[in-house]
């Protein structure tokens, strides 16, 4: 579309569709457990009276936050760090009961080579899927957020090629009837590398590049400026009004155990469109 926009006579890249690449395997086997999936009996999250929020993290805000895990920690990534950070806030936020179960999934491109799908270059269709892994309320929320980074990272480390087949077999043989419940579920993509921030039309690149803002339970990561120039990333952040408030409470109350307070930002980004 870029191409065109601008005059171009061809596309850089010509579009594929061989949904084929991603079919399920004959006969389907479903080989990982995926608890992204799982069907739990519960509470829904209400729908109505819902809060959005989008959240912006300084370089040195995440310095902070790496600075509160142990030593075997500190290597985790910027994407790791935020998501357990923002998943123990967000399931205090809900209020769930100890023994309910917290769910979080880091939705992962299959592109590339590094999951050896072979998926031609301007396929067109999508090629993403999500792990999961689960903890109790209460472990996660009395825990110290390296608990949250190591299941985060464990989610990451189970993702390969068998993993992504098993997921389409899963679709077969479930005829795609699966229902996840939402609450306590928290799905997050990193959007950050994606380019979106490099798209041009023929107007020069744009003031901003991402998803309006959050659904429900899934959210993402995005390269943002603050209104100084300070460059960072913006979450956004989707919840029940009285939930909302108990999240912002949260998020200051673990940075000002780290004595920070001064380096997060809870008041909403205001994007606009200057097309």
């Amino acid at each position: 579309m870029e191409d065109m926009a601008r005059g171009e006579r061809s596309p850089t890249v010509f579009p594929i569709w061989q949904r084929q690449i991603l079919n399920a395997r004959n006969p389907p086997q479903v080989t990982c457990i995926h608890h992204e999936y799982d069907e739990i009996n519960t509470n829904e999250v209400p729908s109505d009276n819902m809060a959005h929020k989008s959240f912006f993290f300084s370089l040195k805000g995440i310095k902070a936050l790496r600075n509160q895990l142990p030593f075997h920690l500190k290597d985790c990534s910027t994407f790791e760090l935020l998501l357990a950070f923002l998943w123990k806030c967000r399931t205090i936020a809900l209020k769930l009961q100890p023994e309910e179960i917290a769910k979080v999934s880091c939705i992962v491109n299959v592109r590339g080579k590094r999951y050896k799908m072979d998926i031609p270059p301007g396929y067109y269709g999508n090629a993403f899927t999500f792990s999961a892994v689960c903890s109790t309320a209460e472990q996660l929320c009395k825990n110290p957020i390296g608990y949250a980074v190591e299941l985060v990272k464990k989610a990451k480390a189970q993702m390969n090629e068998e993993y992504i087949r098993s997921v389409a077999d899963l679709m077969v043989i479930k005829g795609r009837r699966i229902k996840s419940s939402t609450r306590g579920n928290f799905i997050v993509s990193d959007l950050r590398n994606v380019g979106l921030g490099d798209v041009d039309f023929g107007w020069g690149k744009p003031i901003y590049g991402g998803a309006a803002g959050a659904v429900a339970v899934f959210s993402f990561c995005v390269k943002y400026q603050s209104k100084n120039g300070e460059p960072g990333i913006l979450v956004p952040i989707c919840l029940p009004q009285s939930a909302m408030e108990r999240f912002q409470e949260e998020l200051k109350r673990l940075m000002i155990q780290g004595s920070m307070e001064d380096l997060w930002n809870t008041n909403q980004t205001q994007v606009f469109s200057k097309l």
